[in-house]
C-alpha cells in the first residue's frame, strides 16, 4: 500500500486531537468519495455535447438572473 503524506496546520491538527479518532481511514475515505465524484464528472462531461462557450453563457444567463430575483427581494424588503 501507498504511502501519503500531508501537511496540515497545527490549530486544525489540535481539533483533530481532540477525538482521538485514527484519522488514516477517514481520509480514504473521504479520498475515496471524492474520486468517485470526479469520476461521475468525468463520465456525464464526456457525453456532453455542450462547449465552453455554451457553458460560459448559460452561466452568464443564470448570474442574470440571481442578480434579477435578488434585486427583487431587496426592493420587496424596503417597501
Amino acid at each position: 500500500m501507498a504511502e501519503l503524506k500531508i501537511k496540515i496546520p497545527e490549530d486544525l491538527k489540535r481539533k483533530m486531537e481532540k477525538f482521538g479518532v485514527d484519522w488514516s481511514p477517514a481520509i480514504r475515505r473521504m479520498i475515496e468519495r471524492e474520486i468517485q465524484n470526479l469520476t461521475e464528472i468525468g463520465r456525464i462531461i464526456s457525453k456532453s455535447k455542450m462547449t465552453e462557450e455554451d457553458a460560459l453563457e448559460l452561466g452568464e444567463k443564470i448570474s442574470k438572473s440571481i442578480a434579477e430575483r435578488f434585486k427583487k427581494h431587496v426592493a420587496g424588503d424596503r417597501r
